[in-house]
């Protein structure tokens, strides 16, 4: 029963929040522009042609902070002037906390630089595997570290915790049950082309031989890192975007982490970047409700791993 009860309260949480905040315009032109930008993207092919082309012109450091900085302040600004927020946006200190934010991440996920990096002991195959385990921890360097800083520096009274990664994990049991309730769904999404073209995401049999390591020894530790970027995610997200910057926009800081949230999926199936927008939102509000990502993580990293199982059982 107490589990029951605390999905109840959670419910009641969201369902106040979006009573309180929802707002016809802003809820509008937030969904219009995310809709636009889904459809240029998969109709055009932009990531495709714009984002993943800029490894290769080794320019991704800084493309990736300058599409994700168009994305989050066309959201964000007419979303305050719509809701006739203008003290927030006559503050300074929101365009440079956010815009830190965003290229802190944009910086983290533009840097390929890695890829240079020469093992001349390790063959091909052992190369590769270094450089996956490598793409799944940069965002501990590139975000982790940063937040800490901004952390000590300047959020030192005006955010308890870290960023949603407090002892406070109330409401966890709630969001187990909610995660249970998603597996049909993510059961029936495995059938899907677009699924079995993507999981899992790591495949052990083209790493056959590296490291005299087992299978199952390396999916653990590529799961493992991999789990830990869904970690860092929801810290950025969740904590830096919402529980980082509430102090500054209030409640204002969902929509536009929403827009951001659904951009950095467009190299994804359609049918998940879709559902990152209600994901996102859900997970966003939740947060500044309870002013921690712990279900967040949980939920997050349980739906990442039973898609990585699901690609594994379609493939075996």
């Amino acid at each position: 029963m107490k589990p029951i009860k605390s999905l109840k309260s959670l419910a009641g949480a969201f369902l106040a929040f979006v009573k309180q905040d929802f707002h016809y315009g802003a809820y509008i032109y937030t969904f219009v522009f995310i809709a636009v930008c889904v459809f240029i993207n998969y109709f055009f092919g932009f990531y495709q042609n714009i984002l993943r082309p800029s490894y290769a012109h080794d320019n991704a450091m800084w493309v990736y902070p300058l599409f994700y900085a168009f994305i989050y302040f066309a959201a964000a600004i007419p979303v305050l002037l719509l809701q006739k927020e203008y003290k927030t946006l006559k503050n300074p200190r929101f365009y440079l906390k956010s815009l830190f934010f965003i290229v802190i991440y944009g910086v983290s996920i533009g840097f390929y630089k890695y890829r240079q990096w020469e093992f001349p002991e390790l063959f091909y195959l052992e190369r590769n595997f270094v450089y996956r385990i490598t793409a799944e921890l940069k965002s501990i360097v590139f975000i982790v570290i940063p937040l800490i800083f901004v952390k000590l520096l300047i959020d030192r009274k005006t955010v308890k915790g870290f960023y949603g990664l407090s002892w406070n994990s109330k409401h966890l049991d709630a969001y187990l049950i909610v995660f249970i309730v998603m597996l049909p769904v993510l059961a029936a999404t495995s059938f899907t082309p677009d699924f079995v073209k993507a999981y899992p995401q790591f495949r052990p049999w083209h790493y056959d031989g590296i490291f005299n390591l087992s299978a199952l020894e390396k999916t653990l530790i590529f799961e493992t890192a991999y789990s830990l970027d869904f970690v860092v995610t929801e810290l950025f997200f969740r904590g830096a975007l919402i529980i980082g910057l509430c102090s500054i926009m209030g409640p204002k800081t969902i929509l536009p982490m929403v827009a951001f949230y659904v951009s950095i999926h467009f190299g994804k199936p359609v049918a998940e970047t879709i559902s990152s927008m209600f994901g996102g939102y859900i997970l966003g509000v939740l947060a500044y409700q309870t002013k921690h990502i712990w279900g967040g993580i949980f939920v997050h990293i349980g739906i990442a791993l039973t898609m990585e199982i699901m690609g594994f059982i379609r493939y075996y």
